[in-house]
């Protein structure tokens, strides 16, 4: 898989994740949230907003620097995008092994997919010696 490939893809999931946070924002925050007070989903729609904002930008940033052609440079944008995951990553781990005593729960099955997926792409991309 050539790097820029790799790198449309990650975005792609990032994007995904993003519309998907959004769509749950707009549809479904009550009944994920179901007693919570009103204060409580108003903060969580503030903090989850700018999350799926988060997502969609890096989404674009890194299909729109899929267009790179320097490989040493797109090598460098693999790597910030799995420093990137790693930190998404060892928060995801530390709320799911906390859950219930720290937190309430870590994150839902799709962000597990991204907190995957990405970090084996970016490190397939990175390690491969043909590009």
């Amino acid at each position: 898989m050539q790097l820029k490939n790799i790198l449309k893809t990650t975005g792609s999931l990032h994007i995904l994740l993003g519309l998907l946070i959004i769509f749950l924002l707009i549809f479904s925050v009550e009944t994920i949230a179901g007693n919570a007070s009103r204060e409580t989903l108003l903060l969580v729609r503030g903090t989850a907003d700018v999350v799926a904002a988060s997502n969609l930008g890096i989404g674009f940033l890194l299909i729109i620097c899929s267009s790179i052609k320097d490989q040493k440079s797109l090598k460098k944008v693999l790597s910030g995008e799995l420093a990137l995951m790693a930190c998404l990553l060892v928060v995801a781990l530390f709320n799911t092994f906390n859950a219930g005593t720290i937190v309430d729960g870590g994150p839902p099955p799709p962000f597990w997919v991204v907190l995957i997926v990405n970090p084996i792409l970016c490190t397939y991309g990175l390690v491969k010696r043909k590009n």
